[in-house]
């Protein structure tokens, strides 16, 4: 199973018999977000997000995925002191919490399954079950959300897939030096600019036409991002 990212901090697969009577209240700024250093991303926002972040991708149980940093040293550095982010693009992973998705295997099945943040329960906030245990209004919207967020997620994974056995991504090691300290990044993946550089022109035609080639040089470039640490 793939874990939530870090901002959850007691997660739970959503059930309508546990949840029945849960309420929820969403944060009403970011500041669950303070020490959250990564988030993953879905396929709609690699280009928009590698203008603002660090983007990279990284390998967990056997997948490719990919990930923008926002910051080192268990410090956020895109937040400001009231807690909203200080840049415009704000990964969906984050614009949905404290709810989610993450992916179950079923014996050779992926499933997308629901999560919930209980930190976040409160008598005083929306419920997501009817008495009868039909969706409420609310969690309908929510939930239909959480559809197109799983849809861009499988999409990712399956772009990641793709360029990846196409030899278009090379593992690095590097360290980063800025005013919040220092950071190691250990086996993460970029894009191999060298074997872009030299492939055929109808693979080339390929990647152009369906998005990849901007996005894989918009990440591979956006590494410069790191300088923004010291400026924003």
């Amino acid at each position: 199973m793939f874990a939530p990212f870090k901002a959850f901090k007691n997660p739970a697969i959503l059930d309508v018999e546990t949840h029945k009577d849960l309420k929820i209240a969403k944060p009403y700024n970011y500041s669950f977000m303070q020490d959250v250093e990564t988030v993953p991303l879905t396929f709609s926002e690699l280009l928009s997000c590698s203008m603002y972040y660090p983007v990279m991708f990284g390998i967990f149980e056997g997948e490719i995925f990919p990930f923008a940093v926002l910051g080192i040293n268990g410090k956020n550095v895109y937040l400001n002191e009231d807690g909203f982010f200080k840049v415009d693009v704000i990964p969906k992973a984050i614009q949905v919490y404290p709810f989610g998705v993450i992916r179950q295997k079923k014996e050779d099945e992926m499933d997308w399954i629901v999560i919930v943040d209980e930190e976040c329960k409160k008598e005083e906030g929306e419920a997501l079950f009817e008495e009868d245990g039909s969706e409420t209004i609310y969690f309908k919207s929510i939930k239909s959300e959480l559809s197109e967020l799983a849809l861009d997620f499988q999409k990712v994974y399956e772009f990641c897939k793709e360029i990846y056995n196409l030899g278009y991504l090379k593992s690095i090691n590097f360290d980063v030096s800025t005013k919040y300290g220092k950071a190691r990044f250990k086996n993460v993946l970029i894009g191999n600019i060298e074997v872009l550089s030299k492939i055929q022109p109808e693979k080339l035609y390929y990647l152009n036409t369906a998005g990849y080639l901007p996005i894989i040089y918009s990440i591979y470039f956006s590494v410069r991002n790191f300088k923004l640490f010291d400026l924003i």
